[in-house]
Parts: C-alpha cells; structure tokens; sequence
C-alpha cells in the first residue's frame, strides 16, 4: 500500500514538472526516451528511495543536500527510470542553490544529451533564467543580459510552440532592456568626457540592435548631441583629436620577442568600467 502511494505521488510530481497531461509512466518515460516495462520494479526501487529522499530535500529547501542526491541518482543509477529526471532536476537544484555555473552546466548537459526529450525547452528557460536572475544594473558589465538573450532566443527560435517560449518572452524584453541601457549609459559617459565620436557609436548600437526597447527616440536625440557638440569644435581641436583617434588604433609597439609592450595593450577610449 505505500509502495502504490509513492508511486502515485511520483507520478503527479513527474507530470506537474514536465506539463504532462496525465499520470501515464508508461507514456512519459517513453518521452523520455525510455520505457517504464523495461526493467523489474525491484531493480529501481533504491534509485526510487534516492529520488524520493532528493525531492524532500528540494521541497524543504535544502538546495545542496537536493542537489548532491540527485547527483548520486545520477551517478550511482544511471540505468533508471529515474536517472532522465534527475538530470534535468539537479539543474533546478543547482540554480535554486545559487550555484549558477553547475546548474548552467547541468541544463546544458540535459539539452546535449537528449536533444529530442519534451523537457527541453523547460531546460533552456531554467539555463537562461540562471543568466536573468544574475543580471546587473545598466551601470555594471551586461556578460549575463546578454547570455539571457541569447538562451531566450534559441528557446523561442527552436520550441515557438511550447509554454516555456511564451514566459521567456517578458524575461527576454528585460534583457535586451538591460543591455540597451547599459550602451546608454556607457554613451552618456563618454559625452560627459568629451568623446563624442565614441558616445555616437554606443547610441547607434541602440538603434541597430535595440530598436524595440523603447529607447530609439532618446538615442536619436542624444546622437543629434553629440553631433552638434563635434560640429561646435574647432577645427585645431577637431584635427587634434583626429590625430589622438589614430594613434588609438595604431598597431601596438613589439618588443625584441614580437609580443605587445605592455603601454600599448590598452586601446581605445576609457570606459566607466
């Protein structure tokens, strides 16, 4: 009796992570590439106990323990009926545990492993809500907006169908949000400083890569900016600067070894950062 009770409560969690529409294991382990009739219940009944113990361990939210045990399902039974979910489980755990590169790397393991599995999509939507939740403000570096973006855009691009496309859409508009915001930032600081040419190049990269964002009336205007402030200069000055933007694109000196001298490695205008 409790033996039927764990497996029906196995059955539901099985069903609510992946949307399955019913409690079938012999069609959703078929998804999954394998089939519920292919091994003896007494095979998979210590993998099942590990699972269950794993699953505790995530509800209570004890992350590491969760993660660690569906590590060793993983490891110790890679043969299960169980082993499919806990590769995609242990990403959960990892994120939740905030230990983003594993659990990047276990969504990703899960994508390359089993291209064909229904619970792909879920695994690009967790991977790229690993980069969303590390994202910074538009002051700080973007590396993690732009992996979002990135990650959102494979899901809506190779699974448009799929629920997880539809949520990854609000969370894909805030990251090319965020990165718009950081090249305006970053053009705002070099008008600041003078150096408008480069302040034109950050708002043009609005324009072109953001356009959608809300954000290309603002970029035009401040491009108008900054092109009156270079129209205003003199023409000494314009000609100095010229010749300052030349010797930041000159090739770099070499020393006697044929490697950069260490002045020379540094190029091009200073950022905020």
């Amino acid at each position: 009796m409790k033996l039927s009770i764990r497996l029906l409560a196995w059955c539901l969690l099985l069903a609510l992570l992946l949307g399955s529409t019913g409690c079938g294991m012999t069609s959703w382990f078929r998804g999954l590439g394998g089939r519920s009739g292919d091994r003896g219940e007494a095979f998979d009944a210590p993998a099942q106990v590990l699972a269950n113990e794993a699953e505790t361990a995530f509800k209570e939210g004890n992350w590491d323990e969760a993660a660690d045990l569906y590590q060793q399902l993983k490891d110790r039974y890679p043969y299960s009926r169980y082993a499919l979910l806990a590769d995609l489980r242990v990403g959960d755990a990892y994120y939740k545990a905030k230990r983003y590169d594993e659990a990047v790397l276990a969504f990703d393991d899960f994508i390359r492993l089993h291209p064909k599995n229904e619970g792909v999509p879920y695994a690009y939507y967790q991977m790229g809500m690993v980069h969303h939740s590390q994202m910074l403000t538009p002051d700080r570096d973007p590396t993690n907006a732009r992996k979002a973006t990135e990650v959102f855009q494979r899901l809506v691009r190779q699974h448009p169908s799929s629920e997880w496309a539809q949520k990854a859409y609000p969370r894909l508009k805030e990251a090319l949000e965020r990165q718009a915001n950081h090249d305006m930032f970053v053009g705002d600081f070099y008008m600041r400083t003078k150096q408008y040419e480069a302040a034109i190049g950050r708002y043009k990269r609005v324009l072109t890569q953001f356009p959608d964002v809300g954000l290309y009336g603002d970029a035009m205007a401040k491009i108008q900016q900054a092109q009156a402030k270079l129209e205003a200069i003199s023409p000494e000055e314009r000609a100095k600067r010229q010749e300052e933007r030349r010797d930041l694109v000159a090739p770099p000196s070499l020393d006697p070894g044929g490697r950069p001298v260490a002045a020379d490695r540094d190029l091009g205008p200073p950022t905020p950062f």
